[in-house]
């Protein structure tokens, strides 16, 4: 008896501590009108406003006050010749995608401060993904959220409903056939139950299985339950070649209507084989649909290539969602699939395909399919065929988009800012420059160097455009009583450096960041500190106390 009071009073004492330490901040915070006083920056608040130069007060997890701030701090950051933006929201993330796919491994990212950080984003000034993008991630939001607790991750992190990955959670990866009443019924409950847990809408991938045997009837009936909640259809549309790609627009924009529902196209786009299908073709569409009556969005990267797995290159017929059909793997199968190879190669040639993740053979990452074939002896259909038909597929960087288009789609004023990136380990092999450089590489490339729109209108697309139309309640821009996500850059140089080559080089210029109010960049450099948290539709965070992490 007397042994089990002192272990009590043993925990007693240990919980009187920990609650102690973490109430410290607090006590000292009592002393100070503001934790952090931003001073005399240029101000760009999310909006088309013109910047001013203006302070901002900080207070907690909130900005507390705008405008000339007197006063005393904890920390002033002096923001003369710098310029102050809210937080850069990225639309369409797949880090959820790389926690998945690494399954247990992705405890590891306790250990690895750049992982557990997520500092390929916060270098670029985005404090805020959305995961769960075309119809992949984690079938249940609530286990995904439990591990990002655990984990204390750097940036806020948001998702949509993964239809394929959903779909193949209930009725498995294999089925090539439309859904009966009874299975939709089923899948619609399933939706319904992740948007009660704060999905802000739902994601589809109809150039993947299981989305390219989805019907357009099915994925209307999905979206009324996503409409009942207040949320959005997002959209990696059936075929964005420029043979498939404006009757996909209208699919999507039909759901839209038919469910009325808001719509968001992921990384608009028209790849390769481009058929005389130009940003003029995309945008006439858009136009005609928003005049309609129809709210409908659409996001893109600067960057005239891809990244998905190798298995994109041949029609859907042959494909799961990772991988080959076994039928497909042995054989006149087999063969038929070269054949289908030798005919993608008509539109995309083996030295525009370079191989980025490759877990069976990590020499191969970074070289082109070409490259590979002839180093193994092997013409590129054998070689692809070798490839697709492994255990795990590779991913590859698709060289299949002109850059032309991609910067006439930019300046609309419903086009949001996207990476369609990742968090970085090692363990998923070499990035797309994207995941470390969309964001500054936008504002360098398109902005100040190309003059296609200006600074404004490109914060706009990252900050206030993303929150208002995703409802990401107190983020996007500079205002009392919003959630302190800021980054105070220095514009001068703010530029990305990650290249297909060297794709791991963080981007530089960020000179401030704060993460709900958390300093996660001080003075250039990374601080270690995480302010992150797991966020469900309407903004309540789902963040709890990990005393010993």
């Amino acid at each position: 008896m007397k042994i089990n009071k002192i272990i009590l009073l043993v925990i007693a004492v240990i919980v009187l501590l920990l609650v102690g330490i973490r109430l410290v901040p607090a006590v000292i915070s009592s002393f100070y009108d503001y934790d952090i006083l931003i001073k005399d920056g240029m101000v760009y608040d999310g909006t088309l406003a013109a910047p001013k130069q203006k302070d901002v007060g900080i207070k907690g997890d909130k900005i507390v006050a705008v405008g000339n701030l007197t006063g005393s701090a904890r920390k002033t950051i002096d923001a003369k010749g710098l310029i102050v933006t809210p937080g850069f929201i990225d639309v369409h993330n797949h880090s959820d995608v790389v926690f998945k796919k690494t399954g247990l491994l992705r405890y590891l990212a306790f250990f690895n401060p750049q992982w557990r950080g997520n500092y390929n984003y916060l270098t670029q000034g985005v404090t805020t993904i959305i995961d769960g993008n075309c119809g992949w991630g984690f079938a249940n939001l609530n286990n995904y959220f439990r591990f990002l607790n655990l984990l204390n991750f750097g940036t806020n992190v948001y998702t949509l409903v993964p239809h394929g990955d959903l779909r193949n959670f209930l009725f498995g990866e294999q089925d090539p056939e439309p859904l009966t009443d009874d299975q939709l019924e089923v899948l619609k409950k399933e939706v319904e139950k992740e948007m009660k847990r704060g999905a802000l809408g739902m994601s589809t991938g109809l150039e993947y299985a299981p989305g390219y045997i989805a019907s357009t009837d099915e994925l209307v009936e999905l979206a009324k339950v996503v409409k009942k909640y207040d949320g959005i259809y997002v959209s990696h549309v059936r075929d964005n070649t420029g043979d498939g790609v404006r009757k996909a627009l209208k699919e999507a924009i039909e759901i839209g209507k038919r469910a009325d529902i808001p719509v968001h196209i992921s990384h608009l786009q028209v790849n390769a084989p481009r058929r005389n299908v130009g940003a003029e073709d995309l945008i006439a569409i858009i136009k005609k649909a928003r005049a309609d009556g129809v709210d409908i969005t659409a996001d893109s990267y600067p960057y005239d290539a891809g990244n998905s797995w190798i298995t994109m290159l041949t029609p859907s017929k042959y494909k799961t969602s990772d991988s080959i059909r076994p039928e497909y793997k042995t054989g006149k199968g087999r063969e038929e699939l070269k054949g289908a190879a030798e005919e993608g190669f008509k539109n995309l040639a083996p030295d525009q395909i370079i191989i980025n993740q490759c877990s069976s053979n990590r020499s191969f990452e970074g070289k082109t399919l070409a490259e590979i074939a002839k180093s193994q002896g092997k013409s590129p259909a054998e070689m692809y065929v070798e490839l697709a038909c492994s255990d795990s597929a590779p991913m590859c960087i698709f060289l299949d988009q002109d850059i032309n288009i991609v910067k006439a789609l930019m300046p609309y004023d419903y086009m949001m800012s996207s990476s369609d990136g990742t968090v970085y380990t090692d363990l998923a092999g070499r990035p797309h420059p994207r995941s470390f450089g969309a964001f500054s590489r936008k504002i360098r490339y398109i902005v100040l160097e190309e003059k296609i729109m200006s600074l404004p209108a490109a914060i706009r697309s990252m900050t206030s455009l993303p929150a208002e139309k995703f409802k990401l309640k107190g983020r996007g821009s500079i205002a009392e009583g919003n959630y302190a996500d800021i980054a105070v850059i220095d514009l001068d140089n703010f530029r990305d450096r990650a290249t297909y080559k060297e794709p791991v080089q963080y981007s530089t210029g960020v000179k401030y960041l704060l993460v709900n109010g958390v300093l996660s960049i001080d003075d250039g450099e990374l601080t270690g500190r995480r302010g992150g948290r797991p966020l469900r539709r309407g903004g309540v965070g789902c963040r709890i106390v990990c005393f010993f992490l």
